[in-house]
Formats: C-alpha cells, sequence, structure tokens
C-alpha cells in the first residue's frame, strides 16, 4: 500500500486503489495508470447509478406515469438504450441534456483544478486521488485514518466495477433475449 502526506494529512494515490495486478494486455503503464483509475472511478460511478436506477425505472416508470396521468415512455417495459431503442424520443431529451450538462459542469470544475495546478487537459498528478471531487455531503471519509479512507476507495471501485457488469449484463439480456430485466 502506497500512502502520501498532503496539506489534508495522508490519502492513498491513485495508482493503489484496485490494483490487484491483473493487466494481461498491459495498458497500465507509469504514464497511464493513474488517467485510467480516474476514469474507471467515473465510470463505476455512473454504473452504480445505473444498475439501480436500470430496474427501477422498470419497475416504478408503468404506474407513476398512468397515476399523473402521463404516457408510458418505456417501449415495451423495456428501459431506454442504444440497443433497445426508445432513446430518439422526444420526451428523453431534457433528462438526457441534464445528465450531459450536470457531468460536464462536475469535468469542467476537474480540468480547471488540475489547470490551477499546472496540469494539462489529460494529465493528473502522480499522487493524486483517483474520483475526489471535494465532494463528501455525508461525511463518509471525514476525519477517517488513511487505512479506512483506502477500504473506502477500494469499495467504491470494486463495487463500481461489478456495476459496469450488471449494466452491461442487464442491455445484453435486454437485446438478446427481448424480456425487460424485471421479469
Amino acid at each position: 500500500m502506497t500512502t502520501m502526506i498532503s496539506a489534508r494529512g495522508f490519502f492513498i494515490r491513485a495508482v493503489a486503489v484496485g490494483n490487484a495486478g491483473f493487466d494481461p494486455l498491459g495498458l497500465a503503464t507509469d504514464e497511464m495508470v493513474v488517467p485510467l483509475r480516474h476514469a474507471e472511478v467515473k465510470h463505476g460511478r455512473l454504473a452504480m447509478l445505473a444498475a439501480v436506477a436500470f430496474p427501477l425505472q422498470e419497475t416504478l416508470h408503468g404506474p407513476l406515469s398512468q397515476l399523473v396521468g402521463g404516457r408510458n415512455l418505456l417501449p415495451g417495459g423495456f428501459s431506454p438504450t442504444a440497443l433497445n431503442g426508445g432513446l430518439e424520443q422526444a420526451e428523453v431529451a431534457p433528462a438526457i441534456a441534464f445528465g450531459f450538462s450536470v457531468m460536464m459542469m462536475a469535468e469542467l470544475q476537474d480540468i480547471r483544478a488540475r489547470g490551477a495546478d499546472g496540469l494539462g487537459f489529460n494529465e493528473w498528478a502522480t499522487d493524486s486521488v483517483a474520483g475526489d471531487m471535494g465532494f463528501d455531503p455525508l461525511g463518509l471519509a471525514k476525519g477517517k485514518p488513511a487505512t479506512e479512507r483506502f477500504e473506502l476507495q477500494e469499495a467504491e471501485m470494486l463495487n463500481g466495477r461489478l456495476a459496469m457488469l450488471a449494466v452491461i449484463g442487464f442491455v445484453g439480456s435486454e437485446a438478446g433475449f427481448g424480456v425487460p430485466v424485471i421479469h
């Protein structure tokens, strides 16, 4: 385990979190491992949201749209995806635009913070903490020793990886079997 000292105390470097030594394609070179780790955390967080939202949407959308007198936007009860269709509906565009805007603002904030540290557009400091955006409203990591923060980061990385596989499984099973995930 690699620890570093920062102005905020001890933290775990991005290269240490989630590193099980499995890299059969040799992608995690010294220059690439930190950017890849940051990207993996971002994708994992989105996948964790999607893994919950995918079946929840299929379960609740029909009854809620009926309750408020709206039309059901889920084609055949499937969550809208590129493979299932449904993304072309005009009613879906505001939700996609909102999600894109939130993600874009978070990314721009991250780019500006790295720029203030003298880093380029796609550069991260080697001692950076993957996914640390200074946002912890529940105080889950606040005041915890480095070992406990490392365990939280490891858990987030592993759950993100599992969620990415789950979302791929959801989309693939719906496209392949023609049955919504909730059935």
